[in-house]
């Protein structure tokens, strides 16, 4: 198994991270990607990634940190320069408009400087996209009408996917990833939610925790750990009705070939 999405480099495990890690390892994890939020946490993504040859890092300024720190490209551009055997991604990045307030025209130019460093470097990036309770979908049309708009972009995938089939076949028509939480598991999940689960070929899936947030039945409410990613694998398994070794087998090459490892 892989967990495509999670964030180690949180103080939240500041204290333990090595024993979170071991533990990962110990129940059939092979590879994590430690995501970043900004530019501390992506120092410290490649920190961890340097202490575990099985961690690599995705360096970013999340959406909802653009009015309080400047994206400084260049020094992103350096630590990629620098590390380019453990930095296997950009992001997370992409347009968050539940966390208020919100600068749509600051999220949209850090993002696009995103975009310009993953093509710059030939990595995938780690796209985060997060509408408000009146309009969820909406953060998911922008973020396409941006990439669809572009003559090039990189590859990619989005990250803890909360939207609608019509929506997710947008993605998957210009050859996105789609990445499953926790929250597939939750007993209150949205039906169309499920049916995008069940729709999206099994090539195009990728798994992750976001940990330590969105932790899985049956420990929901609780810090989740990158080996709960296996309760999303026997969730989408359950909904395909197929067998719990294939989804972590194709995943699991999923993840190898989009971030090239």
């Amino acid at each position: 198994m892989v967990d495509t999405h999670c964030h180690l480099n949180f103080n939240v495990f500041k204290n333990d991270y090595r024993e979170v890690v071991s533990r990962s390892f110990e129940n059939g994890i092979k590879f994590l990607i430690i995501a970043s939020s900004n530019y501390k946490t992506s120092l410290k993504a490649i920190e961890i990634a340097k202490e575990f040859p099985n961690c690599y890092a995705s360096l970013g300024l999340h959406p909802i940190h653009v009015t309080d720190e400047k994206f400084e490209i260049e020094k992103y551009y350096s630590l990629i320069l620098e590390n380019t055997k453990i930095i296997k991604a950009v992001g997370e990045t992409g347009f968050d408009y539940f966390h208020q307030p919100v600068d749509k025209e600051k999220q949209k130019e850090v993002f696009l400087k995103h975009l310009q460093l993953a093509e710059k470097f030939n990595l995938p990036v780690i796209f985060h996209c997060r509408g408000t309770q009146e309009k969820p979908f909406e953060a998911y049309k922008d973020l396409l009408s941006v990439i669809t708009s572009l003559s090039s972009f990189p590859a990619g995938v989005i990250h803890c996917f909360s939207g609608n089939w019509k929506i997710a076949q947008e993605f998957l028509k210009i050859g996105f990833y789609i990445g499953f939480t926790g929250i597939i598991t939750f007993n209150n999940c949205n039906n169309y939610l499920l049916e995008v689960v069940k729709k999206t070929p099994l090539n195009k899936i990728l798994i992750e925790t976001d940990a330590p947030y969105l932790a899985p039945e049956p420990y929901r409410g609780q810090r989740c750990e990158p080996h709960y990613v296996r309760f999303t694998a026997e969730k989408i398994a359950q909904i395909k009705k197929i067998n719990l070794d294939e989804v972590i087998s194709q995943t699991t090459k999923n993840a190898e070939v989009l971030f090239k490892i």
